[in-house]
Parts: C-alpha cells; sequence; structure tokens
C-alpha cells in the first residue's frame, strides 16, 4: 500500500494498514498509521506524534502493529480533547528473529524476515523514523513501547546498534515493562530460582536476538548515556510497570531509573522540568498491558497534555 495522501478526499480519520517504510517493501518492514485529520490540518509545533512499537521478545509473529489497537480505542472514546492534540500516530512492525518451535507460526531458516538478529530490530525503527520523518515531516513526537519494544526506543535514542545520525528525537519516551539490562534478565531466570525449561526460553530468545553472550551488556540500555548532549530536547520519560507482570521483574525498571538519575535525570516534583523520570505503577499480567490498553491510553493522554500545556 502506498503512503496515504492528504487529499480533502480521503476520510479521517484515516487507517493505513501495512504502510512499508523500505523500498523495495517487505511483510515486515512497514507500519500502521493512523491519522485523526490531514496532515495539513495539524500545527506542527502544537500537535504530537505518537509512535508506538509492539513487543513479543523480538521473535513473536502473533504480536504485531495492530497490538495498538486496543489503546488506540479507548484514546478515541475518553480522551477526545487530547486527540486534538495528536497529528498522527504510527505503529512499526519490524524483522524478527527465529522462533522455529512456535506452536503455530513456526520461522523457517530460508525467510529473511524471521532470521533477524541485532542490531536489524532497531535499525528497522531507525527506517520508520525516517520514512516518517520524510513523508511527513514529524517535528515533535513521543515514543511508546513494550517489553522489547521498549528496549528498542531506548536503544534509538541512544544509538546502541545504529550508526547514522538520528533523523529526530522524541520529547518523551513511555515505556512499558521494558527489558533494560540483558543479563540482568538471564540472571533472575536462571536454575533453581527458575525451572531449567523456563530458563532455556529465556536464554532462547537473547540467544536469537543477540547473538553471543559477550554483546549482552553493550546492547542493553542501561549501557547507554542519556545526557543532553546525546539526547537532546528530551523532557520526560516514563517507566511503567505492574507488580503483576510475570515474565519480566522489578528489577529492570530499577536499575533503568538508576542509570537516569546517574545522567542527571530529575525525579517527579524535582529541579527545573527538564528531563523527568516518572515511575508509574500499572495493573496487570505482562501482556495483559497492551491487550486491554486502556491504561497507555491514560499514559499517552497524560504525556501529551504534559508536552502541549506545561
Amino acid at each position: 500500500m502506498a503512503s496515504p495522501s492528504p487529499s480533502s478526499s480521503l476520510h479521517y480519520p484515516l487507517y493505513g494498514d501495512s504502510v512499508p517504510y523500505t523500498t523495495p517493501s517487505t511483510p515486515l518492514q512497514t507500519l500502521d498509521l493512523w491519522l485523526p485529520r490531514p496532515p495539513s490540518q495539524s500545527d506542527p509545533d502544537n500537535t504530537i506524534w505518537v509512535i508506538y512499537i509492539h513487543g513479543g521478545a523480538w521473535r513473536d509473529p502473533t504480536q504485531n502493529s495492530k497490538c495498538v489497537q486496543p489503546m488506540r480505542q479507548h484514546l478515541e472514546r475518553w480522551y477526545p480533547a487530547d486527540i486534538q492534540r495528536i497529528a498522527g500516530m504510527a505503529s512499526i512492525n519490524y524483522r524478527l528473529s527465529p522462533y522455529p518451535n512456535h506452536p503455530t507460526l513456526p520461522s523457517m531458516p530460508e525467510d529473511p524476515q524471521r532470521n533477524a538478529k541485532h542490531p536489524d530490530h532497531v535499525q528497522d525503527v531507525y527506517r520508520a523514523i525516517v520514512y516518517l520523518k520524510r513523508e511527513y515531516g514529524i517535528k515533535r513526537w513521543m515514543g511508546v513501547g513494550h517489553s522489547c519494544g521498549a528496549t528498542l526506543l531506548l536503544q534509538y535514542v541512544v544509538g546502541i546498534g545504529l550508526t547514522q545520525p538520528l533523523p529526530t528525537l522524541p520529547e518523551a519516551l513511555v515505556v512499558l515493562e521494558g527489558i533494560y539490562s540483558v543479563p540482568l534478565l538471564l540472571r533472575n531466570h536462571q536454575p533453581p530460582s527458575c525451572p531449567e525449561n523456563i530458563s532455556r526460553i529465556y536464554h532462547d530468545f537473547i540467544q536469537g536476538a543477540f547473538g553471543d553472550a559477550s554483546t549482552y551488556d553493550v546492547v542493553s540500555p542501561v549501557s547507554g548515556l542519556y545526557s543532553e548532549a546525546v539526547w537532546p530536547g528530551a523532557k520526560l520519560l516514563v517507566l511503567g510497570y505492574s507488580a503483576e507482570d510475570e515474565l519480566v521483574e522489578a528489577e529492570q525498571r530499577e536499575v533503568m531509573l538508576k542509570r537516569l538519575k546517574d545522567e542527571g535525570w530529575e525525579k517527579e516534583g524535582k529541579g527545573d522540568g527538564k528531563r523527568v523520570a516518572v515511575t508509574w505503577d500499572l495493573n496487570g499480567g505482562h501482556d495483559e498491558i497492551w491487550e486491554d490498553g486502556i491504561q497507555i491510553a491514560e499514559l499517552i493522554s497524560e504525556v501529551v497534555r504534559r508536552l502541549l500545556l506545561s
């Protein structure tokens, strides 16, 4: 599908599925677009783009750009005033790592879309944002990521796995149930505290995504620099976590928060309002956060108002 044109003959809100962001196009290097009005009617200085990245352990084919739909529906229903402050929403697909034993959609070794390895995933995020910048001129934006989608957003803003200059940086990130330290994740799922079969699942998807263990420290977002020089214009980073999360431990949020504090980020309610790190407590299991979507909609509404009304 070609990029939707901002022609007045189109019906808005516009939902564009599987828009390719690469040439030639491929099945997973696509994004879904939601435009509440023609782009020409959104003031770039006073509206925000929302860029969403799904989770799924870098490999699950059942999680994709459609994971944004519950949140988007709640946003439209409960936060109409904030819809007026959103220029558009893009939900990004990216190439996946191998999952040959998936119960219904196993990957095949000859499929390049299902055999990605770092930095392929974050480079796809980069390509998608280049596309959005080129085609829609996005100026102000916030990123929202769940699980490894949160990891990818943080890797993007600090350039982990990227060698090119970034086309644009967000003013805020909302990262939910994220993996910020790969070595910590593996340590927390080692026998005897974790059953051997479960431990093997964690090691398999991490190895599939990142390869050799020597890379695990450097690919982790906690290894990045979050200074003003690296991420100019950063205003807010929200670390969302549910105590009911059965897949990712609370220590992930703790180590990421410590890293931000070490880089000079202020806690909520302190400092001059620049580069504020906020912890946000969620309810529900790991995937219930995106499956329900209402808590993510609330967070987006809150952040949009902070960015535009403060």
